[in-house]
């Protein structure tokens, strides 16, 4: 026998039991146990043969995506076998550094920032992509690489998921604008996530800062955190405040209202609305440079990004929105098209810049001081109704409470940016603690808070009503 091949089997095999090892050594995070050693079992064996009648696929995506998918391809390609091995960005990006990526063909997942740093590092091999029905771009700015090496697959939308009834109860409007939520009859019917504890909400505080501009979108925020309660953007329908109408609105990303929208009671629908200032989220696939099976990984990706795959994002399981440009043409029942002209220029490269930033600031401004700043708003949209002759005060007192504590011209430092960048997460590792600079800091942006709170509340209390 080859004494390569021999070697390759042996490494194989290590890997494999690693797998089975569980998350101390890296597991499949998040997959049901028999599942992994399935997967595991099922890369090895294609890696080994070098079968193109198989592709491995590492992928984030729920099975309701994926399996419509894998059924797919399969049926349009008979003969075709598509294994899906299951894990969330922080493990996915560990695993294919420590090799995975000779194991495993296509990476197909909502992970930009993945992509990102497995591009530099060289390990994807360059796509053929038609450039006209996968423009690539979004108001000028990328959804997939410019150079080629990945792809986006599909995009994921920003917005107001609604229970029409608990709208319609407090006297309003359907909303229509991330501004409207700070409506003082909104006052504790909202739900915001907090950017720096769930994943999808650095994109949603992104669209508004971006949409409104960093000041005017920092007050926005801040009107909208007055009437909020923060949460962790996961639900289930029979959980889920907006749908049982203890709430009535929540900032969220569109596939996870999609759920929610499937199974609730016809009497009391879950609505969902893109504001115009809002942002598109690429997911993206791409086939590694080392990946095993070559051909049958660039007839998956081809499929997936074909427009008999991309029709299958707006199955009502699905409800995802395509990146392939001429879907939207033949559905004018979707009710966003993100290619729009008139869309937000949303840079996905400045969030990353600042995320970190961003995140920090949400909760030293808006978070930490919540039960302070929650009456004083109280008194200033009482005292706006019952007390108009006094314009210049209430002016004054709102400026106070939607201040955020760095200009936008500070902001813009890339040191700054630097020193608040989230780390690279390690499986089963602790972050590593912040620096005494970056302490020092949040500490001066909190003691602004509180100062400004503190003027806040003389100068309201000053206001006749």
């Amino acid at each position: 026998m080859n004494p390569n091949i021999n070697c390759k089997r042996r490494r194989l095999a290590s890997l494999l039991l690693a797998g089975m090892a569980g998350s101390a050594l890296g597991g499949w995070s998040g997959a049901p146990l028999a599942q992994t050693h399935q997967h595991a079992h099922a890369a090895a064996f294609a890696a080994i043969s070098g079968d193109e009648n198989r592709v491995v696929v590492l992928t984030s995506y729920p099975e309701e995506l994926s399996s419509r998918f894998q059924k797919a391809f399969e049926q349009r390609y008979p003969g075709k076998r598509v294994e899906i091995l299951w894990r969330q960005s922080a493990d996915a990006l560990a695993y294919l550094r420590r090799g995975g990526d000779h194991e495993v063909d296509v990476y197909w997942t909502s992970a930009p920032r993945n992509f990102a740093l497995l591009k530099a590092e060289g390990r994807f091999a360059k796509l053929a992509l038609d450039s006209e029905a996968l423009p690539g771009t979004l108001a000028g700015f990328p959804i997939s690489d410019p150079d080629g090496y990945f792809a986006a697959f599909e995009l994921a939308g920003y917005g107001i998921a609604y229970n029409p009834a608990a709208v319609k109860k407090l006297g309003l409007p359907p909303p229509e604008d991330w501004r409207d939520l700070a409506h003082p009859a909104y006052r504790g019917q909202v739900q915001l996530p907090i950017p720096g504890r769930v994943g999808f909400a650095p994109v949603l505080i992104e669209a508004v800062l971006q949409g409104y501009g960093w000041t005017e979108g920092w007050a926005v925020l801040a009107g909208i955190a007055n009437n909020a309660s923060f949460n962790s953007g996961d639900s289930t329908p029979d959980s889920d405040d907006v749908v049982t109408g203890r709430k009535a609105a929540r900032m969220t990303i569109d596939f996870f209202a999609a759920p929610a929208q499937r199974t609730v009671h016809p009497d009391a629908p879950l609505a969902f609305v893109y504001p115009p200032k809002t942002a598109y989220n690429p997911s993206q696939v791409g086939i590694f440079a080392a990946a095993p099976h070559p051909v049958a990984a660039r007839e998956f990706v081809d499929f997936v990004l074909s427009a008999e795959g991309q029709e299958l994002l707006l199955d009502p399981d699905v409800r995802r929105l395509p990146a392939r440009k001429e879907i939207y043409a033949r559905h004018p029942e979707v009710s966003v098209h993100p290619f729009a002209p008139d869309n937000l220029a949303y840079s996905d490269a400045i969030r990353r810049a600042r995320q970190g930033l961003v995140a920090t600031l949400f909760e030293v401004a808006l978070v930490a001081p919540h039960q302070t700043a929650a009456p004083l708003w109280r008194k200033l949209h009482r005292a706006e109704q019952e007390n108009p002759g006094n314009a210049a005060d209430h002016r004054a007192a709102r400026a106070l409470l939607t201040a955020i504590p760095l200009t936008d011209a500070a902001q813009q430092d890339a040191a700054l940016r630097h020193l608040f960048d989230f780390p690279d997460r390690i499986p089963n590792q602790p972050d590593p603690p912040p620096t005494a600079e970056r302490l020092a800091i949040e500490a001066e942006w909190q003691a602004d808070v509180t100062a400004r709170l503190d003027k806040a509340k003389r100068l309201l209390e000053q206001i006749p009503l």
